[in-house]
């Protein structure tokens, strides 16, 4: 199990994860890029009743090029961007990286849509690179 934590930027939303990490990725979708305004987005994977919010993130519900619905969560004080559901991986969340406290635990372990990376972007040879969502 691991046990971390993080907040928003202003400090009104804060989380208390623990919960095995199922995985974590760097995205690098168009949606990702949006969302974000950045050239990536880093999740950490983990079961959603792992994670205690405290505090009312809003939500946007769109649905994603591969068909399956997408809530993002988000402050809407300072407008970080913090969760990320899937309706086709119930009951998991992605947390983004940046909000969490405990920055040692943040260990990518493979870039996904690749095929929309912007082409400036530094990526680790070393991990896995898929051009779209693998299996």
């Amino acid at each position: 199990m691991t046990q971390f934590s993080g907040s928003c930027l202003c400090g009104a939303v804060t989380y208390q994860a623990d919960g095995e990490i199922q995985r974590i990725i760097n995205c690098h979708c168009l949606d990702c890029q949006q969302a974000t305004g950045s050239v990536h987005t880093t999740l950490v994977f983990v079961p959603e009743a792992a994670v205690k919010i405290k505090g009312y993130p809003s939500s946007y519900t769109h649905m994603a090029d591969s068909g399956s619905t997408m809530i993002k969560r988000f402050c809407s004080s300072c407008g970080t961007p913090l969760f990320s559901m899937n309706s086709r991986r119930q009951g998991v969340i992605g947390i983004r990286a940046g909000s969490i406290s405990q920055k040692h635990i943040v260990e990518p372990q493979m870039n996904i849509f690749c095929d929309s990376a912007v082409t400036s972007t530094p990526m680790d040879d070393k991990l896995p690179k898929h051009a779209r969502m693998p299996g």
